[in-house]
């Protein structure tokens, strides 16, 4: 009885450590010793979709969020699809600490107002806003920034913003290129998210739309099979153009339907060369059975000839002796 009680004691000890109760949004009840801890076993792929969290912090996607939401054992919910913004300025980048919706990422100080999560240094000789950023945990992720850099991922945005205590937004995924504007890209330090002006109708470089789409960047390289990967700047997410043929997500299964639908030309151009080459198997198969059915009775046809033509030869003979 009191080894069952001890156990028992021990159990209820268990539950009140980690239970459903205490271990929330995610996480799992896992032995550590003698003791039950809640772990949060989140694989979160690096990929920059940033999500804006109800706590008024940016996150790098929305696993990261949720990730988040485990380890405070606090409810983050998404708020917005993209970065969030303040509307005194807030860096760019994808948040894990915790904050309110309210807050506001600008100190006032000895230094002056600080911006961009940067911290007024007052013991330092030289009074002024530091960054301590470290970016040196993140994964190489680059991406193409509104100052018209390219940055190994996207915390070096938000590093650079803090630096400069300017607004510095992710324009696109992927190093920035000769056919990035820099006009377009532009700064703003208002504490407004950057969004490039909508060009006339005749401008038709994907890039210059919000919500149109983009090439992928190299990181995504291999993401469509049999297609092309485009990357939506408005969902933050890569999608495949499949080519004739073939269908998924990633363009990995073949399409059998392509036989029998034909909505366009460059369909009816595969259904023509399929039944031209149906066709000919289908002659070559026809042939080779005829001839072999022909074959076969000719044969006994001139063996029986000559069978015959052996008896009529020995009749003769023996008559004519």
């Amino acid at each position: 009885p009191d080894g069952a009680a001890q156990e028992l004691n021990v159990r209820e000890s268990d539950v009140r450590v980690c239970d459903e109760s205490s271990c929330k949004y995610g996480g799992v009840c896992k032995e550590d010793g003698d003791s039950l801890k809640c772990a949060c076993q989140f694989q979160c792929h690096t990929n920059y979709i940033p999500v804006c969290g109800s706590n008024g912090d940016t996150y790098q996607n929305e696993c990261f969020l949720r990730r988040a939401a485990c380890k405070h054992q606090k409810e983050i919910t998404v708020v917005a699809r993209g970065p969030c913004y303040s509307d005194n300025g807030s860096g760019s980048g994808e948040g894990e600490e915790e904050g309110s919706g309210a807050e506001v990422h600008r100190k006032h100080s000895k230094c002056g107002p600080c911006k961009y999560k940067a911290e007024c240094d007052e013991d330092a000789e030289n009074v002024g806003c530091v960054c301590n950023i470290d970016c040196s945990g993140y994964s190489f992720n680059p991406v193409c920034a509104s100052d018209g850099s390219s940055y190994n991922n996207p915390c070096f945005v938000r590093e650079a913003s803090c630096i400069k205590q300017e607004q510095i937004d992710i324009r696109h995924l992927g190093h920035c290129t000769d056919t990035d504007d820099t006009s377009l890209l532009g700064k703003k330090d208002d504490g407004l998210p950057y969004r490039p002006d909508v060009k006339d109708a005749s401008d038709q470089r994907e890039d210059v739309y919000i919500g149109n789409h983009m090439p992928c960047p190299e990181n995504l390289n291999g993401y469509c099979i049999h297609g092309k990967c485009e990357f939506i700047y408005s969902t933050q997410k890569a999608s495949c153009r499949c080519e004739s043929g073939y269908t998924g997500q990633h363009c990995e299964k073949t399409d059998f339907s392509i036989l029998y639908v034909v909505p366009s030309r460059q369909k009816l151009t595969h259904v023509l060369i399929a039944a031209i080459i149906g066709a000919v198997q289908i002659a070559i198969i026809v042939a080779i059975v005829m001839c072999i059915t022909r074959k076969c009775p000719k044969n006994n046809r001139g063996r029986r000839q000559k069978q015959n033509l052996g008896h009529f030869t020995s009749d003769t003979s023996s008559r004519m002796v």
